[in-house]
């Protein structure tokens, strides 16, 4: 009578379950696979932001007051990680480009320094030598120096409204022929005046 066959179908006749055996299998926990938050909680949290954001504002604006600086706590760079394959070299080519941005910096703060104007005369000096450059680049746009004698006699003969409107018209023109682009504005309220 050990073995299982007989057992077993003794169980069915008498309808009880052999007593060395015992099944007892649990079922799994369910797990929840959404991630939504009730209503109740989703609200609390908007609330708890809000406060907090309130009091940070609060804050700023106390330490604004009392001249307290609080700086942010920024996250810091990981680096490299170890495992990165030449590692080393790169290492080296961002040292190399950080040396060579701040020789560039330096370059640069001194090459500002020896611009700068030192005495009153040397301000003068590079004044004129630049109005010179300009006048050499554009004949013709300086204040009437580059005019000869006949057409300044033809502009003091002229009514000054006239004259000053041929300046416009030719500092108008010089423009357009060296600008890329023309914006043409209307005015809706007097389309033909503008």
């Amino acid at each position: 009578l050990g073995s299982p066959v007989l057992y077993s179908s003794l169980n069915r006749l008498r309808g009880t379950s052999p007593p060395s055996i015992t099944t007892t299998q649990t079922m799994p926990k369910y797990r929840k696979s959404s991630k939504r938050v009730t209503l109740k909680d989703k609200y609390k949290i908007q609330r708890r932001v809000v406060e907090t954001h309130r009091k940070r504002k609060k804050q700023a604006k106390r330490d604004a007051k009392a001249g307290i600086v609080r700086h942010d706590k920024k996250k810091k760079d990981p680096g490299i990680p170890n495992s990165w394959p030449f590692k080393q070299d790169l290492l080296n080519e961002i040292g190399r480009a950080r040396e060579k941005a701040e020789e560039n910096k330096r370059l640069a703060k001194e090459r500002r320094k020896e611009e700068r104007a030192r005495t009153l005369e040397e301000l003068a000096a590079r004044a004129d030598k630049s109005r010179e450059e300009y006048d050499a680049k554009n004949p013709g746009a300086g204040g009437g120096e580059g005019q000869d004698d006949g057409q300044q006699r033809s502009a003091n003969d002229k009514s000054l409204g006239q004259s000053s409107r041929r300046a416009y018209l030719r500092a108008l023109r010089d423009v357009v022929d060296s600008s890329d682009v023309l914006l043409q504005v209307l005015d809706a309220r007097d389309p033909a005046g503008t």
